[in-house]
């Protein structure tokens, strides 16, 4: 399953960025910034899968560390779904065609979709090489805090 998921992410981040590169001279912007995004998050990726080839995950990363890195991915999920909204809006209203490039509103919307898909999986994997069972989304300080409540309670009783 790793291998399939290395040469998956492996492919993605060469479309994000010849992606990239191809609508910065196409002169579709929109496109080219969603395409760096895509290939930024799946090159994160694509160093997790390999690190957890290499069973090295857990000497690179600490759940803290993962946990900061679901964060990211729950951010470019939620860009990815913010310009899917806002450019499916802008081509419903403007009905623009889909040629010339540099003025087509299509291509971001399906670059956004791009940016949502790498954003999710991304997350997923976070979550699925975490350490132990601690869980990901649970904030620092209110762990702390609640432990140190705990304990205050039973140093009361």
């Amino acid at each position: 399953m790793t291998l399939c998921s290395l040469v998956h992410s492996g492919i993605c981040v060469i479309f994000g960025y010849s992606a990239f590169i191809a609508f910065i001279v196409l002169d579709n912007y929109p496109s080219a910034v969603l395409g760096f995004i895509a290939g930024s998050t799946d090159a994160l990726s694509f160093f997790l899968h390999y690190l957890k080839r290499k069973d090295r995950v857990y000497a690179w990363y600490s759940n803290t560390h993962l946990r900061q890195i679901c964060r990211l991915s729950i951010i470019v999920s939620s860009v990815g779904l913010l310009s899917i909204g806002y450019y499916l809006t802008m081509e419903i209203s403007s009905m623009k065609p889909v040629m010339p490039i540099s003025e087509s509103l299509y291509i971001p919307i399906v670059w956004s979709f791009i940016v949502l898909r790498s954003g999710l999986l991304l997350m997923y994997q976070t979550i699925r090489y975490q350490n132990n069972g601690e869980p990901l989304l649970v904030n620092e300080a209110s762990r702390t805090s609640s432990s140190s409540s705990s304990s205050e309670i039973a140093c009361r009783g």
